[in-house]
């Protein structure tokens, strides 16, 4: 592990212990497990961008298409074929 140095105000150190305690777990622990939240949902943050980002793009995609084929009735077009 590595050690490093951080400033926190006291209310938030006062917290930290108050947690710590009722959870009886160190500061360092404490804090060890907030970044892995913090890394958690900001991974979580960007596949839910990309997703959201492929999903417009299939959109777009989609939207071309239909302007494309005009006024095509999938539907009507479908039973057309099995009536023949």
């Amino acid at each position: 592990m590595v050690r490093i140095n951080t400033v926190l105000t006291e209310d938030i150190l006062k917290e930290l212990d108050r947690i710590a305690s009722e959870q009886r777990k160190s500061r360092s622990m404490l804090i060890r497990e907030a970044i892995n939240l913090l890394i958690d949902n900001y991974e979580r943050m960007l596949k839910e961008t990309k997703r959201r980002e492929k999903t417009k793009r299939a959109m777009k995609i989609q939207d071309r298409l239909r302007k494309k084929s005009g006024k095509w009735n999938g539907v009507a077009e479908i039973r057309k074929w099995r009536e023949t």
